[in-house]
């Protein structure tokens, strides 16, 4: 499968164009901050998506859902874990910035993603662009697969509502309670969660190696805080079992588009419009 690999600093990073624009590899002073290839790949045996029939790691861009749900207005099924990361992307490079691009098929929709590397930052940059004569709603969720285990230390953002998909943390937790009661979750536990009305729009995750990894993103426009921690216990086979953890902000309550339409809180780009958001991984490490 062809790939373009591409280093600036301290940099370094793998796309795939044609598996999904997918990041196979990102490192920051040789310290992955995502999941890598698995050495061997086997799909579960029973039915956990369509997402899980293709190696899980590294990083996607979702859109115009997560979940897979009837697409509002249409007959159209949105895939599993969206429509994007199942497309072949164009991609290039240019200084100090990678560019990749695709057209949905299904809408009228260019979707767009810049990484815009210093030497302690990060910057993601999204645009999209409606084609077409009509609105267009959708949500669009980063979808950052990182190595749990290395996960030493988690900053969330205050909350004011917390929607539990998977696992069950007490009620009534504080940020820093609930970022202590993920980083104890046992081997065997996968939990999915939702932080409602999240802010400030920031987080931050250390690493074993020392890194320190501080997002920040317009959390006016994403409101909710989805975290994936995956201690092994996903998907529940043999063999199989991850090793991951994820941050991704959200519009609406949960990371559904039909639902998040009904809510009146989703992503909309009217006839002609382009759409524009960052994202920033500040880098640094602990004490420094």
């Amino acid at each position: 499968m062809r790939s373009i690999r591409f280093a600036a600093g301290p940099w370094e990073v793998e796309v795939l164009p044609v598996d999904g624009g997918r990041i196979s590899l990102l490192r920051f002073e040789g310290v992955s901050l995502l999941t890598e290839a698995p050495s061997s790949f086997r799909p579960p045996r029973a039915d956990y998506g369509r997402y899980e029939t293709r190696p899980v790691y590294g990083y996607d861009d979702c859109l115009p859902s997560v979940d897979a749900c009837p697409y509002p207005g249409s007959e159209w099924e949105v895939p599993d874990h969206g429509e994007l990361c199942w497309l072949p992307w164009e991609c290039e490079t240019a200084g100090d910035t990678l560019s990749c691009r695709v057209r949905s098929r299904a809408l009228p929709l260019l979707f767009e993603r810049q990484m815009v590397f210093t030497e302690s930052a990060l910057e993601w940059r999204f645009r999209v662009r409606n084609d077409g004569s009509e609105t267009v709603p959708f949500q669009h969720v980063m979808h950052p697969l990182m190595p749990v285990r290395s996960v030493r230390s988690l900053v969330l953002p205050t909350f004011r509502g917390l929607i539990a998909e998977m696992g069950e943390p007490p009620e009534d937790m504080t940020a820093g309670a609930l970022a202590r009661w993920l980083l104890e979750r046992p081997e065997g536990t996968a939990v999915m969660l939702y932080l409602q009305n999240a802010a400030p729009g920031e987080f931050a995750v250390e690493f074993a190696e020392g890194i320190l990894l501080s997002a920040r993103y317009p959390a006016g426009t994403f409101p909710t805080l989805a975290i994936w921690w995956n201690n092994g216990g996903y998907p529940d086979e043999d063999g199989i079992r991850r090793f991951e953890c994820a941050l991704e902000p959200v519009t609406g309550s949960i990371s559904r588009l039909d639902t998040a339409f009904k809510e009146e809180d989703c992503q909309v780009a009217a006839p002609g419009e382009t759409l524009s958001w960052s994202v920033i991984w500040k880098m640094g490490r602990m004490g420094a």
